[in-house]
């Protein structure tokens, strides 16, 4: 089933509407990753699989889990842009099966820096951990989620 869950992930991630990932969204996935302490190689390859994607070369990667603190100014992002990252970073959290406090406290610090009301974090991870093959309907979940940008 993990498998399948990160196949799904890839696909949704490559057929994001956004152009090309920049290193802060890998930066921000690596971060996840790292957060409880443990990278497991479901999370590296995951990572790894986005990045090339999303026309990121090996180097450019491996400068992410090597500096994964550069992190731009993510209240400049569009708001499209916001919940991609919003998302991404919660379909990351689900990945391994577990779930962390660390990781929803990170998740939570950059929902907030994306600007997004406290509450928006619930309303993903019920979405998309009620969905086991991260097949949830971006498209009518961002019109939900979209709510809890403060502007």
């Amino acid at each position: 089933m993990g498998n399948v869950c990160n196949l799904l992930l890839v696909e949704i991630v490559i057929h994001s509407s956004l152009p090309l990932m920049s290193r802060t969204h890998l930066n921000i996935l690596v971060q996840l990753a790292k957060v409880d302490g443990v990278i497991v190689q479901d999370e590296i390859d995951l990572i790894k699989q986005i990045g090339a994607a999303n026309g990121m070369n090996s180097v450019e990667i491996s400068q992410c889990f090597d500096d994964p603190d550069l992190i731009e100014d993510l209240e400049d992002l569009s708001d499209d842009e916001k919940y991609e990252f919003i998302y991404n970073i919660v379909q990351l959290m689900k990945i391994d099966g577990r779930l962390y406090k660390e990781e929803i406290k990170f998740c939570a610090k950059m929902a907030s820096k994306l600007g997004y009301d406290e509450g928006v974090l619930l309303e993903l991870m019920l979405k998309i951990y009620s969905d086991p093959d991260i097949t949830t309907d971006k498209e009518s979940l961002k019109s939900t989620i979209q709510k809890y940008l403060k502007h």
